[in-house]
């Protein structure tokens, strides 16, 4: 088993080694090919920001240090403007380029289009599949009717955050009981106001209100901030994310609504200054916190903010999971001419990791990634400090991935070849 750690502390000595070493051992190696499919242009750029700097931070030292046995792994960045006709447009262009090892790092629209075309790949060459990599989309169908043999999530879901956030809130004496569900309207909105609704009876709440806004066409959140005013809620649960979260905290301060939000974007870049005071005593489920971590953490991050200039928040921690565990799994594969999917599969099956949160794993039954997660609040107090301002994330508590686990879903019927 890896320690992400060490992939920590060899990164910033092995940005400055990387070009020795792939200039003299891999120059006349031929590459593993990875596509990176995510959104540089278009209204989802913010996306594709977050995860390049994951890229080389986890790519660079793994060649300095041999690759694939003297293969270096070769990561392009494909932009589908945010898409599901960029996303079939430049999945044939990386298919033409080569590579077979896909990185769907979008919406859940995006990675549905990037699954559909890995299918209808491996049904036409099935001498020559493809795996794909989700790292952003949570929605549930991924690993439910949707889960596919080749095809891995690295992220969480709806119901795995809010699961998450409403046992820690209650547990703490936080959460209330007058819950209120504002979200975005769409796949990732519509389940974490599902999962708002099963958990009622577990965690001893009401859902006094719900309501749902379009994605980032609303310039004014006002008139559903009253709305939930109206509903006089103890908590407002929220998957909105991007400027849709800034407006609705803005809005919230604005009114003077006194109530609490949970959701799971907060620690996107830029939030809390944009924010500013509205964001303080709200709660996020995290997957990577560095305070949570202990010193574990503390070197993960600087090493981090030493190679890439900002803390690893919000997505990135999405994407370097992934590419972490993909070198991990590459790593083990035995030596051949190239890389053989189904025996990367197994291997990513089986792999486990250790991030400063606890330990990662993928389950076979369902290829959803186990791993902690961090409950935490926007707080004076914490220790790291965030876009320039006084806040950062002060961890509650952290959950081991066996407590955010859910159960496998009965509507994933994987096929195995």
């Amino acid at each position: 088993m890896k320690s992400i750690r060490l992939f920590a502390l060899a990164a910033v000595s092995g940005l400055a080694m990387s070009a020795l070493a792939l200039g003299a051992g891999t120059a006349k190696a031929d590459p593993v090919k990875v596509a990176y499919l995510t959104p540089k242009t278009g209204p989802l750029a913010f996306i594709g920001a977050m995860y390049e700097p994951t890229v080389d931070f986890v790519a660079k030292p793994f060649n300095a240090a041999g690759g694939w046995n003297g293969n270096p792994l070769q990561v392009t960045i494909y932009d589908d403007a945010g898409t599901t006709q960029g996303a079939a447009d430049r999945f044939k262009q990386a298919i033409a380029d080569g590579a077979r090892i896909f990185i769907g790092a979008g919406t859940s629209p995006l990675a549905s289009q990037n699954l559909a075309d890995i299918q209808r790949w491996n049904q036409r060459n099935p001498d020559d599949p493809a795996v794909l990599l989700i790292v952003g989309a949570e929605g549930l169908n991924f690993t439910g009717k949707d889960c596919n043999y080749y095809s891995f999530r690295f992220t969480t879901t709806p119901y795995i955050r809010q699961n998450a956030l409403a046992k820690v809130m209650k547990d703490k004496g936080m959460l209330g009981e007058r819950i209120y569900s504002l979200q975005p309207d769409y796949t990732m909105g519509r389940e974490m106001e599902a999962a708002s609704d099963e958990n009622a009876k577990t965690y001893g709440y009401e859902v006094v209100g719900k309501a749902r806004h379009d994605v980032f066409k609303i310039r004014d959140f006002s008139p559903f901030i009253e709305k939930a005013r109206g509903a006089k809620p103890d908590t407002v649960f929220t998957a909105s994310s991007g400027s849709d979260l800034l407006l609705i905290l803005q809005a919230a301060a604005a009114s003077g609504l006194k109530t609490k939000f949970a959701g799971m974007f907060l620690d996107e870049p830029g939030n809390l200054a944009s924010a500013g005071a509205a964001a303080l005593g709200g709660y996020s489920a995290q997957i990577f916190n560095a305070e949570a971590g202990g010193e574990a953490g503390d070197a993960y991050r600087a090493a981090f903010n030493t190679a890439t200039g900002r803390d690893p928040v919000a997505f990135m921690s999405n994407g370097l999971i992934t590419m972490t565990m993909l070198t991990s799994a590459v790593k083990s594969l035995p030596a051949g001419s190239k890389i053989n999917i189904k025996q990367l599969i197994t291997a990513l099956e089986n792999n486990k990791v250790e991030w400063p949160m606890g330990t990662l794993s993928m389950r076979a039954q369902d290829h959803q990634l186990q791993l902690p997660l961090v409950v935490s609040i926007v707080s004076k107090d914490a220790k790291h400090k965030l876009d320039g301002t006084d806040m950062g994330f002060q961890p509650v508590k952290l959950l081991s991935a066996e407590e955010t686990s859910v159960p496998v879903s009965a509507e994933c019927k994987m096929v195995r070849p």
